[in-house]
């Protein structure tokens, strides 16, 4: 009978709980900018600086200044001084923060799935596919309604695709972001 009472407690704590904010509604857009390469069998078969407009969102909890949630980030790219000309990725992550009660937000995120489409100078596409990385970011909270967030990001390819054809290539890239987005929490 005790581990019934246990278990009806533990419930009890779960789903009944004061009212309070919790609910993060993130949406977001930025400006990317940083450097790819693209590896075959350990050696650099291309490398290049792209910059490019980002767009997505966090959907998460919040309570008492810490964060938890998903989020998701497009990004369509230009890349210059590469034999690809663009790059577009999407990226769905998890990520941990905290907002400081003073004008200060810090927050770290794993990309779990990432995938990529590139094109080179012939209209050749290129798929890269089962993308993972890593996400570290810090927010300035104190203007109305809108945070202004720097972000630095790492994602590596494990391969990539043309017309279905499995390449053996690597992509990775480590970018930069300078977004704006509008933190609701419900």
């Amino acid at each position: 009978m005790k581990f019934a009472q246990l278990f009806i407690l533990v419930l009890a704590f779960l789903v009944i709980k004061p009212a309070s904010a919790g609910l993060l509604i993130e949406p977001l857009v930025g400006f990317s900018k940083g450097e790819t390469t693209v590896t075959s069998d350990g050696i650099n078969k291309d490398k290049g600086d792209f910059t490019g407009m980002s767009y997505g969102g966090r959907l998460g909890y919040q309570q008492l200044g810490f964060q938890l949630g998903l989020d998701y980030l497009n990004s369509n790219n230009t890349i210059e001084d590469s034999d690809l000309e663009s790059f577009t990725s999407s990226e769905w992550g998890g990520f941990v923060g905290f907002e400081f009660p003073v004008l200060l937000r810090v927050y770290a995120g794993y990309i779990f799935s990432a995938t990529g489409e590139a094109e080179d100078a012939s209209n050749n596409n290129v798929d890269f596919i089962e993308g993972t990385g890593t996400k570290f970011g810090i927010g300035f909270t104190g203007l109305p309604f809108v945070d202004i967030n720097l972000e630095y990001r790492s994602v590596t390819f494990g391969d990539a695709k043309v017309n279905g054809t499995k390449l053996g290539f690597e992509q990775e890239y480590d970018a930069y972001m300078l977004s704006f987005s509008l933190p609701f929490v419900l």
